[in-house]
């Protein structure tokens, strides 16, 4: 079986999006909510999903390294990009005021991203009020027309890619095909 940690944000807890869970599900793995209380589990899991949520915690700094130094799969969705981008720099998010509760096109660089959704331009959804500048760790990937960072990946052949956008809400075949590609790249673990 394939097991997925989702980082269960502390703002997230009274109402868990429903639709990670399902996004992993749907695609044969696992769900494993992880936060501070159970983080041991992390160790029978092929994968990594970082949430969107409010801001960055302690927990997804101790995620991302711990996906980089196990190469494992990670996504990170919206707020997991953006601590992706943030992983071991002092950079600060700043206010972004046009991409909330909007749709709108991002334009995809040859890339990890573009392979698995086959296109340079895909319309995704937005649900940020803050953004990143750049990233130490991952290469940039995407950009929306205003310039904005929405996408970020790793340089190794590994699936470590941040979205900014909430593929788990989008129910289109680019989106599906993003769950479907980390979800592949999971190795079955055996408990």
């Amino acid at each position: 079986m394939k097991l997925v940690a989702i980082l269960n944000r502390m703002e997230n807890t009274k109402e868990l999006d429903i639709n990670y869970l399902n996004a992993v599900s749907d695609n044969g793995a696992i769900p494993v909510l992880i936060n501070e209380n159970n983080l041991e589990l992390i160790k029978f899991c092929g994968g990594i999903l970082l949430t969107g949520g409010d801001e960055k915690g302690s927990l997804d700094d101790y995620l991302i390294k711990y996906a980089l130094d196990n190469n494992l799969p990670l996504l990170g969705i919206c707020q997991g990009m953006q601590s992706m981008a943030l992983y071991n720099t002092n950079n600060k998010l700043v206010n972004v005021s046009n991409h909330y509760k909007c749709e709108h096109i991002i334009n995809i660089e040859d890339s990890k991203l573009k392979n698995i959704i086959g296109k340079s331009e895909i319309i995704v959804n937005s649900y940020h009020h803050q953004q990143v500048l750049s990233s130490k760790e991952f290469k940039v990937t995407a950009r929306s027309y205003d310039g904005v960072i929405e996408a970020l990946e790793s340089s190794n052949d590994i699936f470590q890619i941040g979205v900014e956008w909430h593929p788990e809400k989008m129910n289109n075949e680019d989106s599906k095909k993003i769950f479907r590609e980390f979800i592949g790249k999971i190795k079955t673990t055996i408990i």
